[in-house]
C-alpha cells in the first residue's frame, strides 16, 4: 500500500535541506518584508591553530569553516564595521553591530609556511552575484583567495568577483569607525590594498612599506556558485591581524493555492534554485505560502503539488528575485462538467488532523476506483474530476467507505464532514526539542518526510514539543538548528511501524574557544644588584586586541611570574614605575608553557641620610673649694683646691662610699664581739 502511495504522491522533487523560517502551524505565513541586507553571524570553538566555527545568514547555505591560525576571534562589530557609504555598506546596509572575525597567520613570520589556512564550507552551492564577502586591515600582511566552484572545479581569480580596494575609516567613509592616524604621518584612511588576479585565485596586498595602518579593506561578489572558499594568510612584517565580514541580499517569495478558488490547506510547495538548491514549505489554511528570505537571483522555479484530477490553465514560469518580492500563485480547477471535493482525516481520540494516510474514492455505483491519493501535512485530500452531484465512497486507510456527496459542476468545492481513521491506520510521532536541556523557543519549525517528501509540517509549542499523526511506516523527522553554532543532528529517524515512535533533537550551546595561555617568569633586581621586592611588574601587548595587560608583583627574592598571557603574541614588559621604573623589554611568548625567564632592573630606591644633630654645648661647671683628704700621718705634706672634674656628679657616689664604710666597720665590729664570746664559751 505505501509502495503505491509513495509513487503517486507529491511530485515536487526532491525536498531541500533549507526550511522555511517563521512558518505558522500547518503552513507559512503571508507576504513577508521586502529586499533585505544582512550580515553574516559568526560562531568560533576550538584552540589556537585548530579552530572551527560556523557563519549563518538568512536565505544562505549553512556554512562551516576551520582555520589553523594561531588567533580566530569573534568581534562584536561595534566599534569597527563598514559604514553605509562603502561598497558593501551601500548595498547591505552598515555592518556596525554585526559580528566579524579577526584572525592572524599560524605564526608571526614573513614566509608562506607561517601562512594561516581558513576554509570555508556551504552546505548547498552558494547563489551567484547575491552575496558578498570582505576583508579588512590588510596592509603588513597579504591574503591569497581559492574557492572551489559547484561541482569541485578550480575557481578562476576573476570568479572571486573582486570589486574594489578602498578605507573604511570614517575619515574617507561616512558613518564608518572613526580610526587613528596611521604611523609615518600617513594621513588616517589613505591606505587601501592591491589585488592581483591570477587563473586559479587572488592575491591580496597590503602597502608597499608594510607599515601596520587601519581600515585598508577589499571586498568581492562571487559570480558563480561556491562549494568552498578559502583564505591563506601571511604576514610581511610584525604582527598583524586581518577580519573577514560575509553579506547577503534575500527576498520573499509569496503566493496562493486554490481549487476551484477554494484555498488549499497543507498543500506543499518546492522552490528550486538555478543552482539546484531546492526549498520547500506548506500552504496555510488560507491557502498561502511564502519563503520570506530567498537569495536575490534570477530563475526560480515553483511548483506545488496538484489536486488528483485537477487541472492547472496557466503555470507560473520562472521567477527573479532582483531588488523586489516575488509571487506565484496555483488556481487549479476540475475539468469541465466535473466538480472537486476538499476533506479531512483526523484521528478517533484527539480529533488531530492525520497526514500521510491512503484515500481510496470509489463510485458506489460500479465499484470503480475514481481517485487515490493520500491526505497532506494537514490532514486534508484533494480530489478533482469527479461526477457532479453523486454519492461517493471514502475509504481511509483501507477502512470501509464513508458516503459524501459532491456539489454541482463548476462550483466551489464540496468539504465533508471530517472522517476518522481506523485506529490501526493511525500512528503518532512526537517528541521534543531542546537547547542544553531546556525546551526551545516556541514555533521551531518541524517536518516528516516520508522518503524525500514533506507530509508533515508544524511548530513546537512553548515546552518544546511536538507531534505528529500519520499511518504506521518509517519516516523522517527534522527542524532547524535552534542557535547559530549549536550542534546536534537536525535530521533523525522514526520508526513508527508498531504506531508510534518518540523523536528527540537535543542540541548544545557551542563551546566557547578556550584561549591558550602561557607564562612569563623573570627576577627583577635594582641597580645595585640587590633583589627588588614589591615591585609591579606589567606585560601589555603590542595589538590591542590581543587582550588586555597583565600585572603581577615581585616577591621579596625579586622574583615573578606573569601568568595568564596569550600564546605567541608580543607584549611589552616593564619592572617598576614612575622613577623606579625600569626600562621595557619586548617579548614574543611561546606557543605553550612558559618563556625563558627574563632579568629586569631597576633603579636602586634613594638612600635618605639621617638628619645631622646640633650638639648641645657643655656648661663650664662652676668649682667651689674642696678639701682634699691628706694623709693622717703627720708626716705628709698638704695641699688644697679643686679634683680635675670628670664629667660625673660625686654627691652621690660619696654618700653611696660612706654607707659601704660603715657597713663595713659594723661587720667588723659584729665578728669581733662574736669571737670573744666563742673563746669566754671555750675557757670556761
Amino acid at each position: 500500500m505505501r509502495q503505491w502511495r509513495r509513487r503517486r504522491v507529491f511530485v515536487a522533487g526532491l525536498t531541500g535541506i533549507v526550511l522555511g523560517a517563521g512558518l505558522a502551524l500547518g503552513g507559512a505565513t503571508s507576504a513577508s518584508a521586502a529586499t533585505t541586507g544582512h550580515w553574516g553571524d559568526f560562531t568560533v570553538s576550538g584552540t589556537n591553530k585548530a579552530y572551527t566555527g560556523t557563519m549563518t545568514m538568512p536565505g544562505f547555505p549553512d556554512t562551516t569553516f576551520t582555520s589553523n591560525s594561531r588567533q580566530t576571534t569573534v568581534i562584536s562589530g561595534a566599534s569597527t564595521w563598514q559604514g553605509s557609504s562603502t561598497g558593501p555598506g551601500g548595498r547591505y546596509g552598515s555592518s556596525r553591530g554585526n559580528t566579524y572575525i579577526n584572525q592572524r597567520p599560524n605564526s608571526d613570520s614573513p614566509t608562506a609556511a607561517a601562512a594561516s589556512t581558513t576554509t570555508y564550507t556551504f552546505a548547498t552551492p552558494t547563489p551567484a552575484g547575491s552575496w558578498s564577502f570582505v576583508l579588512g586591515d590588510i596592509d603588513a600582511d597579504q591574503a591569497t583567495i581559492t574557492a572551489t566552484v559547484q561541482g569541485g572545479g578550480v575557481a578562476t581569480g576573476a570568479q572571486l568577483g573582486y570589486q574594489g580596494s578602498y578605507n573604511s575609516c570614517s575619515t574617507v567613509s561616512v558613518g564608518g569607525w572613526s580610526c587613528p592616524a596611521d604611523p609615518g604621518n600617513v594621513p588616517a584612511g589613505s591606505d587601501v590594498p592591491s589585488y592581483n588576479v591570477s587563473s586559479t585565485a587572488g592575491l591580496l596586498v597590503g602597502n608597499v612599506q608594510a607599515n601596520d595602518t587601519s581600515g585598508a579593506t577589499a571586498w568581492f561578489t562571487p559570480t558563480v556558485p561556491l562549494d568552498s572558499l578559502t583564505v591563506t594568510y601571511q604576514a610581511r612584517s610584525g604582527f598583524p591581524v586581518y577580519q573577514t565580514w560575509f553579506a547577503s541580499r534575500t527576498a520573499a517569495l509569496t503566493g496562493t493555492a486554490t481549487l476551484d478558488g477554494t484555498p488549499i490547506p497543507g498543500a506543499t510547495v518546492t522552490v528550486t534554485a538555478p543552482r539546484g538548491t531546492v526549498y520547500t514549505t506548506t500552504t496555510a489554511a488560507d491557502g498561502t505560502y511564502s519563503f520570506p528570505s530567498l537569495p536575490q537571483i534570477a530563475g526560480y522555479t515553483v511548483v506545488v503539488t496538484p489536486p488528483e484530477g485537477a487541472t492547472l490553465a496557466t503555470a507560473p514560469g520562472p521567477v527573479t528575485l532582483d531588488g523586489t518580492d516575488g509571487t506565484a500563485s496555483f488556481a487549479f480547477t476540475a475539468p469541465t462538467g466535473t466538480t472537486s471535493v476538499i476533506g479531512t482525516v483526523v484521528d478517533e481520540d484527539n480529533r488531530h488532523p492525520v497526514a500521510d494516510v491512503p484515500i481510496v474514492i470509489i463510485d458506489p455505483s460500479d465499484g470503480s476506483t475514481l481517485v487515490e491519493t493520500t491526505t497532506n501535512s494537514d490532514g486534508v485530500y484533494t480530489a478533482s474530476g469527479l461526477p457532479a452531484e453523486t454519492e461517493l465512497g471514502v475509504s481511509v486507510g483501507g477502512a470501509d467507505p464513508v458516503v459524501i456527496t459532491t456539489g454541482e459542476a463548476g462550483a466551489a468545492p464540496v468539504e465533508p464532514d471530517p472522517i476518522v481513521a481506523p485506529a490501526a491506520a493511525v500512528a503518532t510521532i512526537s517528541g521534543t526539542v531542546t537547547l542544553d536541556g531546556a525546551p526551545v523557543a516556541a514555533g521551531t519549525v518541524v517536518e516528516l518526510l516520508d522518503g524525500t517528501t514533506v507530509v508533515g509540517s508544524t511548530i513546537t509549542a512553548a515546552d518544546g514539543s511536538y507531534s505528529f499523526t500519520t499511518v504506521p511506516g518509517g519516516y523522517t523527522v527534522r527542524t532547524v538548528t535552534p542557535a547559530d553554532g549549536a550542534t546536534g543532528l537536525v535530521s533523525r529517524p522514526a520508526d513508527a511501524t508498531s504506531g508510534s515512535a518518540t523523536v528527540d533533537f537535543p542540541f548544545t550551546s557551542p563551546v566557547a574557544p578556550v584561549p591558550v595561555t602561557v607564562s612569563q617568569p623573570g627576577t627583577v633586581t635594582d641597580s645595585n644588584g640587590d633583589p627588588a621586592a614589591g615591585i609591579p611588574v606589567t606585560a601589555t601587548p603590542t595589538d590591542p586586541e590581543a587582550g588586555a595587560p597583565v600585572t603581577t608583583t615581585t616577591g621579596a627574592d625579586g622574583r615573578f611570574t606573569l601568568t595568564g598571557l596569550a600564546a605567541e603574541t608580543e607584549y611589552t614588559i616593564v619592572a617598576g614605575t614612575g622613577s623606579r621604573a625600569g626600562d621595557p623589554v619586548t617579548i614574543t611568548t611561546p606557543a605553550t608553557g612558559s618563556g625563558v625567564p627574563l632579568a629586569l632592573v631597576v633603579p636602586a630606591a634613594a638612600v635618605t641620610p639621617p638628619p645631622t644633630s646640633t650638639p648641645t654645648p657643655t656648661p663650664t661647671p662652676t668649682s667651689s673649694p674642696t678639701t682634699v683628704p691628706v694623709s693622717s700621718s703627720g708626716g705628709g705634706s698638704g695641699s688644697t683646691g679643686a679634683l680635675a672634674y670628670t664629667g660625673a656628679d660625686i654627691g652621690p657616689a660619696a654618700i653611696a662610699a660612706g654607707v659601704l664604710v660603715l657597713l663595713g666597720a659594723g661587720l667588723l665590729t659584729f665578728r669581733a664581739a662574736r669571737n670573744r664570746r666563742r673563746t669566754e664559751h671555750l675557757q670556761d
